[in-house]
């Protein structure tokens, strides 16, 4: 559990505090023996006998003549004593309340806190990944591991606790007073020890087992949760809903199996224990009627034996179960660690970048996803202010080639240089910073306009984010929104129409004044209305800035210094327009069938733009 005792130490302190008084609590607690003692011999009919010369103080035979003997010429009368061990006891009861309270209390604030410290670290870390990982990962069952894993991880902080200060410190002292009292009845009472601790061996495997199961079922239910209600559109498109259902019900089943797996173990414990308490007992119970029939045990001290084993069972089965507990808790900590160890293969470099002053270089660079070549041996410079398109069939590896320059991903092969240094040696997130992109589909979160345009740089001005609306040709329609700038577009953006959200997108690209700009297919989606009014925004845009451009419409990139024909991976030509009408088929048939395709009669479809 090195996870535990690593965040314990971020807050030692409040550990040791918690711990502290938990054994306050605890001394206060193992008092109550003698007390009680001291009332009952106070209360007897009996005439106060001397202290005993010899013997333990932990003997319940002799306890309560030693602590009233205290009190043997003082002057004391035995209703006082016996007044003043009832108020002694009702003390004693309120501050081992309190102390429990405050314990209780402490080690649920270090738990909130805990899981608060595990939840931000793995945010961290999975923000940190590389975009292959997240291709590999649900997001479903990764939204489960931050928010359900870390937070039963932190939860056995409370367990550990109270089981290695609180109950194993009970155990050792009421042990010792029935020791002191009866070695017999000691043999007894440990064995009652030995077979909720064997029960807790037999259990912890099991439990251990269906707990990852039901974890593990559960991310996968959260997963596929989150997947239907992000494709709900689809799945009402196509009617599919009882096709979805039947999916999710499959999956319900599965964790509702686990569950009950789980509880089968994890219920039959408390009755298990019962029973093995009952037999102990009543073992205790015969061999205390032979010991004080044989004059080795007093009457007092029976009760008062019977007391303290009652006492002494409790913390038993709590120590007992805490561990088992932990025991589950460890499923959620293995996936919580195999998240931790998980290593990005993007390693970041160590020098700052801030400017881009002369070009970027991409020398021999090959890429692959598994085992599909992506990109293949390619070569291809981009100067400062030049304005370069690349363009080809899909799967050419257009939006592969953007993404390595922006280094979502590394070449397998090959070097990628911005101003003649290798881009994985500088810092990644002042390096992405030079660029705004802008791609297909853009994401809008579930937030305000403004906010959305602004997003990772708060300190941006409301200036800013005018000119950047503007620039975005996003201005007139954000204002005549019902809140402006602070209407909420919903989830995704799904409040805005499709022109709408791209030219939001735009805006949140340039708002920062970027060096570079990425354009990955920003109008192919687009009704002719709205192609119209983002591809001005995109004009406008890249006149200011050095520009990548993955089109679709040729159209759109006619202009470009340079166009950049890929197919297959590999890049077939680059030139102009005109250059390329010559030297590259791709580029011809693409001209052809766009060139057929602008004859034919469209009616364009409103999108709200």
């Amino acid at each position: 559990m090195w996870l535990i005792f690593r965040y314990a130490r971020r807050h030692a302190g409040i550990v040791g505090l918690v711990a502290g008084v938990t054994l306050v609590g605890n001394l206060f607690a193992v008092l109550q023996p003698a007390i009680l003692a001291a009332l009952l011999t106070s209360l007897s009919l009996t005439p106060p006998q001397a202290i005993p010369a010899s013997g333990s103080w932990l003997d319940l035979n002799s306890l309560g003549v030693r602590v009233t003997g205290l009190f043997l010429g003082t002057g004391a009368t035995g209703n006082n004593v016996a007044v003043f061990f009832g108020l002694l006891f009702l003390l004693q009861s309120t501050l081992v309340a309190g102390a429990t309270y405050l314990a209780d209390y402490g080690a649920a604030w270090l738990r909130t806190r805990y899981a608060k410290l595990i939840q931000h670290d793995l945010l961290k870390h999975l923000l940190h990944q590389d975009m292959a990982f997240f291709s590999r990962e649900r997001t479903g069952e990764l939204i489960s591991r931050v928010s359900t894993d870390a937070t039963n991880t932190a939860a056995a902080l409370g367990p550990l606790v109270r089981s290695l200060i609180h109950h194993n410190v009970q155990i050792v002292i009421y042990s010792a007073y029935l020791f002191s009292t009866s070695v017999w009845l000691t043999f007894g009472s440990l064995g009652l020890l030995l077979l909720q601790f064997g029960l807790t061996q037999v259990l912890k495997n099991p439990i251990r087992r269906r707990t990852r199961e039901q974890t593990d079922s559960s991310a996968e239910l959260v997963g596929a949760v989150q997947e239907a209600l992000t494709s709900v559109r689809v799945t009402k498109s196509f009617g599919a809903e009882p096709f979805e259902l039947n999916k999710l019900d499959a999956t319900i089943d599965r964790v509702s199996s686990a569950v009950l797996h789980e509880s089968r173990i994890k219920k039959a414990e408390g009755p298990t224990r019962s029973v093995l308490d009952a037999f102990a007992v009543l073992g205790i119970f015969l061999i205390a009627v032979l010991e004080v029939r044989a004059g080795e045990l007093t009457l007092e001290g029976l009760l008062l034996f019977t007391y303290v084993g009652k006492l002494l069972i409790g913390p038993i089965n709590h120590s007992a179960t805490s561990f088992l507990w932990v025991e589950a808790t460890k499923a959620a900590y293995g996936r919580v660690s195999e998240l931790l160890t998980e290593r990005p293969t993007i390693i970041d470099g160590d020098l700052p970048k801030t400017s881009f002053d002369k070009a970027i270089q991409v020398q021999g660079v090959s890429f692959s996803y598994g085992r599909r070549r992506a990109i293949e041996n390619v070569t291809l410079e981009v100067r400062k202010g030049d304005f370069v398109a690349l363009v080809g069939p899909s799967g050419a590896g257009k939006s592969t080639l953007a993404d390595l320059v922006l280094r979502l991903y590394d070449p397998e092969a090959g070097t990628i240089l911005m101003d003649g240094v290798d881009v994985r040696t500088y810092h990644q997130r002042e390096y992405r910073q030079l660029f705004g992109v802008v791609s297909q589909e853009n994401l809008l979160f579930h937030d305000t306009v403004r906010n959305n345009i602004r997003f990772g740089r708060p300190s941006l001005t409301d200036a800013d984010l005018e000119r950047a609306a503007r620039i975005a040709n996003a201005h007139d329609f954000i204002m005549a929104l019902p809140q402006g700038f602070d209407t909420l577009v919903g989830d995704r953006g799904t409040r805005l129409s499709g022109g709408e959200r791209q030219r939001v997108a735009i805006a949140r690209a340039v708002v920062h004044r970027p060096k570079i700009l990425i354009l990955d297919e920003a109008t192919s989606a687009l009704d002719s209305t709205s192609e119209r009014l983002v591809q001005d925004a995109i004009n406008r845009v890249v006149s200011e800035a050095t520009a990548i451009v993955i089109a679709h419409r040729l159209s759109t990139v006619m202009h470009a210094d340079r166009i950049v024909v890929l197919d297959r991976g590999r890049i077939e030509a680059i030139g102009s327009h005109s250059d390329l009408l010559d030297v590259s088929p791709t580029y011809r048939h693409f001209c052809s069938l766009q060139l057929s395709a602008s004859d034919i009669p469209l009616t364009p479809k409103e999108d709200g733009a």
